[in-house]
């Protein structure tokens, strides 16, 4: 319940004016620690973001499938989207290589289950 914790919102483009009665403070960037949550990516070191809504595509065993991932390197983590209304935008996409500066990155795609770890150079374009 919101009443026995301190929540913090990160706004985005999506969110123009923070949500009436929800509770909490609404931020566009907050640092806590070593890290620093906001919703637009600067490729700062120790960054967690969110706009990019990174999808990748990638073929095993004759296969193909395209899902959601994290795309992070050592320094910084780009999140997907996890809204039902919510595209995504392929890891081969030169957003990415601008964010990471290579395709030198990992993504972690959202199995039913688990996460399943690839570089980014083995996942395909759209």
């Amino acid at each position: 319940m919101q009443c026995v914790c301190d929540w913090i919102w990160i706004t985005g483009n999506h969110d123009p004016e923070p949500a009436y009665g929800i509770g909490g403070v609404f931020s566009d960037v907050m640092a806590s620690g070593p890290l620093t949550f906001r919703h637009l990516p600067t490729g700062e070191a120790g960054e967690i973001s969110g706009h990019l809504h990174p999808v990748a595509r990638v073929s095993h065993r004759g296969r193909t499938v395209s899902r959601r991932c994290f795309a992070a390197d050592e320094m910084r983590l780009n999140m997907p989207a996890f809204g039902a209304f919510t595209g995504g935008l392929n890891i081969r996409n030169a957003a990415f290589a601008n964010l990471f500066g290579t395709l030198a990155f990992t993504v972690h795609l959202l199995g039913d289950s688990r996460l399943y770890t690839f570089a980014a150079r083995r996942c395909m374009g759209d």
